[in-house]
């Protein structure tokens, strides 16, 4: 489907590149169906999908060799279609003390407050890949009408379950942290726990839609 190298980095992280700056949906969903294939196989400490490539760190126990081979054949093998992604609707309260940079994006953007929410709520998000934080996801595509940079100067601290964008993506903080996205909502849901079999409520490949709560302010 797309060219790939595939290889061992270290001693037993096993990595598969594909070879492009940017992928087809189509392509995104084969290296989501590789991180699910991935996953079920319970030999890695750890898979970290990126933009462009997947990364598996093998327990000690086994063989690094026979596992890159067996990556390469199920990447060989899958098929997009085969992912099956996870649908999560966020309760989001928008603007106000809860979504600060709001009014301002607005300002930039010129447009009303209303139109801003609109516009981020109004379609589903998928989520690219992990990072930054622990259950921090990268949400893409943002509409254009939306697009803005980072600010200038970041927050020392932004709050947990901020709803937040930059450039063309939004992201929800999992906890807090500092950070440098304009808040515009927040959401009371848990969305990492480090307790869980599963921490983080999102995986890569899911689908996030945001819902205005009655409490939104715009």
């Amino acid at each position: 489907m797309t060219n790939n190298k595939t290889y061992i980095l270290g001693e037993r992280a096993l990595v598969i590149d594909i070879a492009q700056a940017t992928l087809s949906q189509q392509q995104q969903n084969k290296l989501f169906a590789m991180h699910t294939w991935m996953r079920q196989q319970r030999v890695f400490i750890d898979i970290v999908p990126a933009k462009t490539t997947i990364t598996g760190y093998l327990m000690h126990s086994q063989d690094p060799e026979f596992w890159l081979q067996k990556m390469q054949l199920a990447w060989e093998n899958i098929e997009p279609e085969e992912y099956q992604p996870v649908t999560h609707e966020i309760i989001t309260q928008y603007g106000g003390e809860q979504g600060p940079d709001l009014i301002n994006v607005a300002n930039l953007l010129d447009l009303s407050t209303s139109q801003v929410v609109e516009l981020h709520s109004s379609q589903t998000y998928q989520v690219k890949f992990l990072g930054f934080l622990p259950g921090f996801v990268y949400l893409g595509e943002l509409d254009k009408q939306l697009h803005l940079p980072r600010l200038e100067s970041p927050r020392t601290h932004v709050p947990k379950g901020s709803v937040a964008i930059a450039e063309d993506l939004t992201a929800i903080y999992p906890s807090e942290s500092p950070g440098g996205w304009r808040l515009i909502g927040h959401t009371g849901m848990t969305l990492f726990d480090p307790h869980s079999n599963t921490p983080s409520i999102f995986q890569p490949g899911d689908i996030v839609k945001f819902i205005p709560s009655k409490e939104s302010i715009c």
